[in-house]
């Protein structure tokens, strides 16, 4: 794989930097990342790893601004929620299982704004209306943020402590209330004529894979994960650390024999078009501690009145 220039890579995304003193800050930590780049990729080239890493947007920022700007899943922030354990599967991790891939709503992109939470509870609404009532509704996470966070908005949060605030109310569209990537006033926009009337957790905190596999066969799940390391990430099977530390919001929408398939909120230039498969795994908390949170999905239904 061959990489852009540092000058390529900031024109082909767009950069702008205040002073030549930045942009050799930036050149920097770019061409630092691309020798690391090519050397885990011809690891992966010689099979010695299952993913590869690719530039993207994150590629001139620092791990530590990185972690900072995109990841802040509030694990402290949760309400009680309705619980149902799914059974465990008797599944061996290496065995051939079929494949379970859900049809979900199109990726956004969250931007510099530390509101995951808010994307992934936006992601499971639309998924669940799809699924359950073949709605393909847009909906808006900036109407999360301003109307269940108070000032938390860009700075931490987690779906499940939103959703109890929702029940019963308007959903807006994303048109009519769009996304700003800050806080801002409640408001209102056009209602779309979904509700949310309760939200169930069907996969277990400190779960296991076969678990995990199980409840994925019923819906696709609002999980929580760890991504500190994910920021390079280009494709393949993704299997770095099995941490049980939480900081991002994302939605699993399927597995096959060897991974689960996440569906994140980074735009689709990030990952497989804004997808990342994690291994699957028994070991520690799970790949990105996908195993250590469970998993949950909302009930949507519709207004009373047709919109």
């Amino acid at each position: 794989m061959v990489f852009p220039s540092f000058a390529a890579y900031a024109a082909a995304f767009g950069k702008h930097y205040n002073s030549g003193e930045e942009f050799s800050a930036r050149e920097a930590i770019y061409n630092a990342k691309i020798a690391d780049f090519e050397s885990h990729n011809a690891r992966y080239e010689a099979g010695d790893e299952t993913w590869f890493k690719a530039v993207n947007v994150f590629t001139d920022w620092t791990d530590e601004e990185f972690v900072s700007n995109m990841l802040h899943f509030d694990a402290s922030a949760e309400s009680e929620v309705p619980m149902f354990e799914a059974p465990a599967l008797d599944v061996e991790l290496d065995s051939q299982v079929a494949d379970k891939q859900w049809s979900v709503s199109p990726v956004k992109n969250q931007g510099s704004c530390g509101s995951c939470w808010a994307f992934g509870a936006v992601a499971g609404m639309e998924g669940s209306a799809r699924k359950d009532l073949g709605r393909n509704d847009i909906l808006s996470e900036q109407q999360v943020m301003d109307c269940t966070s108070g000032t938390g908005a860009c700075n931490g949060g987690r779906a499940d402590s939103a959703y109890p605030k929702l029940y019963g109310s308007a959903l807006y569209t994303q048109s009519s209330y769009p996304y700003t990537a800050r806080g801002g006033s409640c408001h209102s926009g056009t209602d779309s004529g979904l509700r949310i009337s309760g939200f169930t957790r069907t996969f277990p905190k400190s779960g296991t894979d076969s678990q995990l596999t199980s409840a994925l066969d019923g819906n696709p799940l609002v999980v929580a994960v760890y991504a500190s390391s994910w920021s390079s990430y280009g494709g393949g099977v993704y299997s770095g650390d099995t941490t049980c530390s939480l900081n991002h919001q994302v939605y699993a929408t399927g597995y096959d024999g060897s991974s689960i398939k996440v569906k994140n909120s980074w735009g689709t230039g990030w990952g497989e078009s804004g997808y990342i498969r994690l291994a699957r795994t028994n070991s520690g908390c799970g790949t990105s501690g996908i195993l250590s949170d469970g998993g949950f999905y909302p009930t949507m239904g519709t207004s009373s009145v047709e919109v």
